[in-house]
């Protein structure tokens, strides 16, 4: 009879996703994911197939978190400009801001298992249809011009909400975040 095992998976796979989101995939070594997650080597080649596993099933939880959350916030009824701006305004960076994980993940192409890679550009693909979704019905509403291209007006969107991110990396303050996104508002409406 197999031994119960002596860990959640959940909770293991949250410590590495802080790890790696903190250390990116090539700083967290398999020494500091083994003591961060109280798993031994074993039971994480057992469990996950190493570090690549750990890895794709960490941002796989990440990604279906963030997901829901943008779901959630660009799918309120009526859709349009009101739930793209209160979307923008919803990032915060505080003082201990890694950036996004998926993001981070994007930008690491090279270095992170192709699988992570590829749900992470999966993720960036639905964030922007949910985007775009908005525009369209921004266009339906009059918000925005309807010759838009709204394709790529959504297209902007995602760019400007993973600059957002990769801004408050660099130290943008919040204030400098809101000035940004006033302005974009302003352009979509202006349209």
């Amino acid at each position: 009879m197999a031994r119960p095992r002596g860990y959640e998976r959940e909770e293991v796979i949250d410590k590495a996703m802080a790890l790696f989101w903190r250390l990116g995939y090539e700083g967290a070594h398999l020494a500091a994911l083994v003591e961060h997650t109280g798993l031994n080597r074993f039971s994480l080649y057992k469990e996950f197939g190493g570090k690549a596993g750990l890895y794709e099933a960490a941002l796989e939880r990440f990604v279906g978190i963030l997901v829901a959350q943008y779901r959630e916030m660009l799918t309120r009824q009526p859709m349009g400009l009101e739930n793209i701006e209160a979307n923008l305004k919803g990032l915060e960076y505080g003082s201990e801001y890694y950036g996004c994980f998926m993001l981070n993940t994007l930008t690491q192409k090279d270095t992170v298992p192709e699988g992570a890679h590829q749900k992470a550009v999966e993720a960036a693909a639905e964030i922007e249809a949910l985007y775009h979704a908005n525009l369209v019905s921004a266009a339906a509403r009059g918000q925005v011009d309807a010759k838009a291209n709204l394709a790529g007006l959504g297209k902007m969107l995602q760019t400007m909400d993973q600059g957002l991110h990769i801004q408050g990396l660099a130290g943008t303050s919040d204030v400098q975040k809101d000035r940004v996104i006033k302005t974009m508002m302003q352009l979509l409406r202006a349209g």
